[in-house]
């Protein structure tokens, strides 16, 4: 099997070189493309369409290969929907055959190239990171700042006016090709050409999408460590949070950030964007973040994402009760939030939606 771009060495012309030849090797080659096919199937398998592909697995992965070795690829048009949860966006959903491809691609090219020069604190979309790490070093952070100036410490939390959206093309081209070999690279330009039209805008959906996500604000997070030399700080997609003793600091760390997030085309949301004391506690992913007296970080969750359990819950017992759904489906939906709820200090909490959850069913059996 052809080298990725991890594992090829020489000089700065050589691997450039080699890689503009042997990139479909290890992106579309039947190898990659069946394991891109293994990933693409979970959770998924439900679907016809995917059913019927995996079931003749070999066969399609042979025919894309083919179509992709010659030239005769043609991705199909996508299909854009709706959610609102936890806030209303618009996601594109491509084919099965065409998510194959993409992944391959993402995984065996533009991840690895694009996330070596991240900092460790850029928490999105990568192996063994998330939102887990994300509120962890979080913790951190506050526990770290209360050791110097205890309670007495200052937070500026930034969140991006509609990122994806407003997320402009050329900004992510130039990102891609500083960062990217050239087959790579044109590979990546004509995904993005074919699927988004225009000059701004996004929709989140696929892993390439997340990658350029996580990846336009890269100089940023270098400038915030290395330039302005906030130690504590954490990015989640456009979600950043420094915590510091000098208020002062942050002020002009929130006016330079903004500058920065100027020239590629973004403005801050002033609903969220702003400057307060750690001791009014951090909202981050889900979870009130709170530091005691004694350094200790209590870590809730929020009331509306409690009270959107609670009404999404009514709904599903209704629909087992009726039998539109089973009660192992409703269940396995409810012990999905409650291992969620029980990452923070959430025990009592969980214990009363256990006990409304039991007289949910009770209701309807009466």
């Amino acid at each position: 099997m052809a080298e990725t771009p991890e594992q090829r060495g020489g000089d700065a012309a050589g691997p450039r070189a080699s890689a503009a030849i042997s990139a479909p090797d290890y992106i579309i080659g039947f190898d990659a493309l069946y394991e891109s096919m293994l990933k693409c199937r979970a959770g998924v398998m439900w679907k016809d369409s995917v059913a019927h592909f995996v079931m003749n697995g070999v066969e399609e992965v042979m025919k894309l290969e083919r179509q992709l070795g010659d030239g005769s690829y043609r991705p199909r048009p996508p299909m854009t929907f709706t959610i609102t949860h936890p806030k209303r966006r618009e996601i594109v959903s491509i084919s099965f055959r065409d998510r194959i491809y993409q992944r391959s691609l993402n995984d065996n090219s533009i991840y690895p190239q694009m996330t070596r020069s991240f900092i460790y604190d850029n928490a999105a979309c990568q192996t063994g990171k998330g939102t887990d790490f994300a509120r962890g070093r979080l913790k951190c952070f506050m526990q770290r700042q209360w050791r110097k100036t205890g309670c007495d410490a200052w937070v500026l939390q930034l969140d991006i006016s509609g990122y994806y959206p407003n997320m402009r093309h050329d900004a992510v081209r130039r990102k891609f090709e500083r960062q990217l070999d050239p087959e790579s690279f044109r590979m990546a330009m004509e995904v993005f050409d074919s699927q988004y039209p225009g000059d701004v805008g996004f929709n989140p959906g696929s892993q390439m999408v997340q990658i350029a996500g996580i990846s336009l604000l890269d100089d940023i997070d270098h400038a915030i460590k290395e330039r302005l030399h906030m130690k504590h700080y954490v990015r989640y997609m456009d979600d950043l949070i420094i915590v510091n003793g000098d208020r002062q600091a942050l002020v002009d760390a929130m006016a330079f950030i903004e500058d920065q997030l100027a020239e590629i085309g973004f403005v801050l949301n002033p609903k969220k964007s702003r400057i307060y004391h750690m001791s009014c506690g951090i909202p981050f992913l889900g979870f009130d973040f709170r530091i005691t007296e004694t350094g200790k970080v209590i870590m809730c969750l929020k009331s509306e994402n409690v009270k959107h359990e609670r009404r999404k819950l009514k709904k599903l017992v209704r629909l087992g009760a009726r039998g539109a759904i089973t009660r192992e489906t409703v269940d396995e939906c409810y012990q999905g939030w409650r291992a969620h709820a029980m990452h923070g200090n959430n025990h009592r909490l969980v214990m009363r939606m256990d006990e409304y959850y039991k007289n949910l069913w009770k209701e309807q059996t009466c």
